[in-house]
């Protein structure tokens, strides 16, 4: 009897084993797919954005942006790759070279993970990182945090890529409460503290301008004198253009400071004093009104017209400079990150008045 126990079960072995059943303990087998379950982030979503909301389209170059934030080929995963920290894994932020459609990269598995319409995760092998674009924060100067949203509407400055946003569902089915990947816009201060100007690459343009056309005419027998006088305050500016240093769509002031380079060292003919500005837009500028007075008498023959331009010759010059933007946020956090500008100068170099020739009066005063 206990031989034909054995060899009964025997053959139930062999018919098992050839349909490929499995003999893990159920423990083993649940292990195993949690295991699996886990390598993706599992707490991560996308949602479509709406192209209501004021948010931050990263898609485009950073400098359309204004921002710190740009997307960055590597041989490797670059410096200050944006990234997620999820159970002891790291997930950076990347998108395909040949199609936008967004992933997070695992450098241990070399594998990015996407998520699927039905919210289900795909993974896929990288053989080569120059498929892929991160998304890359330079000097980690951009404040990323999670922002809440509800009903899919989300906070200003959310960061969209392929039209969708990065999101931590509370509700994964619903998705319609959670919280999005935002930039930080509660600044407090920031400063620009120019390091070097490039005097040899600075470059200088001349433009005519007309101030004030007089027109004046003698319809008399005689000769007649006729003063043109103006008195106008005219604009003298200078700017720092500056990329990256304001996020967009925030109005933070900026101010300068720095050695100011001399006109006169540049051109040789002009000199001026400046210590600081201010501005609430992306060129930090200072604008200073100069008073200028011009006269000149004309003398206007018998039935003649005659005309008279003042016009101004502006002289504009503009410097490359590099230097380091400090930035403060309400919560006393401090970031630097170094700017590549332009400091500009413009001002009147001189105003002249062109008496034009006098043109006879048609139908005019017979004269003895």
């Amino acid at each position: 009897m206990e031989i034909i126990t054995r060899i009964v079960f025997a053959l139930l072995l062999t018919i098992l084993l050839q349909d490929g059943g499995d003999f893990s303990p159920a423990s083993e087998r649940a292990e195993l797919s949690e295991s699996h379950h886990q390598r993706h982030p599992r707490e991560l979503a996308l949602i479509e954005s709406n192209t209501d909301e004021k948010v931050l389209n990263v898609d485009q170059k950073a400098s359309d942006q204004n921002t710190n934030l740009e997307w960055v080929t590597s041989e490797g995963v670059p410096k200050d790759a944006v990234l997620f920290s999820e159970e002891g894994k790291k997930y950076y932020i990347a998108k395909y070279v040949s199609k936008c459609e967004l992933c997070f990269y695992d450098s241990k598995s070399e594998s990015c993970f996407k998520i699927l319409s039905n919210r289900k995760w795909e993974s896929v092998k990288i053989s080569t990182l120059k498929d892929l674009m991160f998304l890359v924060n330079r000097d980690n100067f951009e404040l990323l945090e999670w922002k809440k949203y509800s009903n899919k509407k989300f906070p200003p400055m959310s960061l969209v890529v392929c039209g969708k946003c990065i999101a931590k569902s509370a509700d994964m089915k619903t998705q319609t409460d959670g919280e999005v990947l935002a930039i930080n816009t509660d600044i407090k201060v920031q400063h620009l503290n120019v390091v070097e100007y490039q005097i040899s690459s600075a470059v200088t343009t001349e433009n005519l301008e007309v101030l004030k056309h007089f027109k004046a005419s003698n319809r008399n027998c005689k000769s007649s004198k006729h003063t043109v006088k103006l008195d106008q305050n005219i604009d003298k500016t200078y700017s720092y253009q500056i990329g990256k240093v304001r996020t967009f769509g925030i109005n933070t002031e900026v101010s300068v400071s720095g050695e100011i380079p001399s006109i006169a060292k540049i051109l040789g003919k002009l000199g001026f004093k400046y210590e600081r500005s201010r501005s609430r837009v992306n060129t930090t500028s200072v604008l200073e009104k100069n008073l200028h007075s011009v006269s000149t008498d004309v003398e206007i023959p018998p039935n003649h017209s005659c005309t008279v331009d003042i016009t101004s010759n502006i002289l504009k010059t503009e410097v490359p400079f590099t230097g380091e933007i400090t930035r403060v946020y309400n919560n006393n956090q401090m970031k630097k990150t170094l700017v590549n500008g332009t400091y500009i100068h413009q001002e009147v170099d001189e105003i002249e008045t062109l008496v034009n020739p006098c043109q006879p009066l048609s139908g005019g005063t017979k004269c003895n």
